[in-house]
């Protein structure tokens, strides 16, 4: 029995919200509790080259759990390939009202509606420089906006500048849907502008710092057909350098079982596997394959990431799971797809990317 299973019934009886803030004091305050759940272990047909960095696997952990990057320096122990921050605006902001953060748990799902609550840019880059050097892993931030800020693209701009020199990978938050109308920035007229302008600005920073970072779009999974198609073409068009599919869904399938399915904001968790999955599948096809895409949505074990890959992703990332199946779930996963790999008779992993997107 995982140790995480006696202490799970004891977290779960507290609100979501604190619950998650004792787990970031637990890892802040014991950073070397990772050796109680994981080995980070290392297996060869993992290993992912992308953007020019090396991975030594493909499993991440995705932007909101450590959202003032506080711990990242002990996430990196416990087997992830990498690891996102955030979402960091530029000023310190508390976020939406509470109760805002609901675990359903019958359906392994969580509701959020946090509101990016971070405290802003200084505490966050000082938290960044001084833990920075303890990992060996890719480290990406996720951006986004103050609530009250009218014009969006000068807080994206003012964070790339920030901390383009500081990561290995820099993600524009335009989907969550917790943040008054963010998500149109995902619109075709706002998008073409707003990614030109986050080019032109990357261009200069790549003089400037000798250090060209990729450029990844976190895109909404409740895009029509259509729009995820038009959003490719700029994407295409801007040449971002990748794709992270998806956010939460503020949609709610019909099957969910818990008393908090009511509540509004973005759902996670496995309840988003088929429809971030179909989303994936699209963005591969509109994108031929030649843009990295990121997947996350619902894993919650080697199986899910491993039909990620297969659909088109390069590498995933999970949040909801690590919740559920706490802290040795990814040296797990990392197990049993390193098995499903050599099983399809793959040398590695990237072999697999796309295989069974081919319709």
């Amino acid at each position: 029995m995982s140790p995480y299973k006696f202490f799970r019934p004891l977290i779960f009886k507290f609100d979501a919200e604190i619950a998650h803030n004792l787990a970031i004091n637990f890892l802040k305050f014991m950073p070397n509790s990772a050796t109680l759940f994981a080995f980070n272990r290392d297996y060869e047909n993992l290993h992912v080259r992308l953007f020019d960095i090396d991975f030594a696997n493909p499993i991440g952990m995705a932007a909101g759990f450590d959202k003032n990057a506080e711990v990242f320096a002990t996430l990196a122990k416990f087997g992830f390939g990498f690891l996102e921050v955030g979402t960091v605006t530029p000023k310190a902001q508390s976020g939406n009202d509470k109760p805002r953060l609901f675990r359903l748990d019958n359906d392994e799902a969580i509701i959020n509606r946090m509101g990016f609550n971070n405290l802003g840019v200084e505490v966050f880059l000082e938290n960044v420089e001084k833990n920075l050097s303890k990992i060996s892993i890719p480290f990406g931030i996720n951006l986004g906006k103050n609530k009250n800020t009218e014009d969006a693209l000068l807080d994206y701009l003012l964070l790339l500048k920030k901390f383009y020199a500081k990561s290995s990978y820099i993600t524009l938050n335009i989907s969550s849907p917790n943040t008054k109308n963010l998500r149109d920035l995902q619109k075709e007229d706002q998008l073409d502008l707003f990614l030109s302008e986050i080019m032109k600005k990357k261009n200069e920073l790549n003089m400037r710092c000798k250090k060209n970072v990729p450029i990844l779009l976190k895109v909404a999974p409740d895009l029509t057909r259509e729009q995820q198609e038009k959003i490719a073409e700029i994407v295409i068009k801007n040449q971002i350098d990748g794709l992270i599919i998806s956010n939460t869904t503020i949609l709610r399938p019909q099957n969910l079982q818990s008393k908090f399915v009511s509540e509004s904001g973005g759902l996670s968790g496995k309840p988003l596997f088929e429809m971030s999955n179909e989303t994936l599948k699209n963005f591969y096809q509109f994108t031929a394959g030649k843009i990295p895409l990121i997947g996350v949505g619902g894993i919650s074990c080697a199986a899910d990431a491993y039909k990620k890959i297969k659909l088109g992703s390069s590498v995933v990332q999970l949040y909801s799971a690590f919740v559920y199946q706490g802290f040795g779930l990814v040296e797990k996963m990392k197990k049993e797809l390193s098995a499903m790999v050599a099983k399809d008779g793959f040398k590695n992993i990237s072999e697999a990317v796309g295989s069974e997107n081919l319709s």
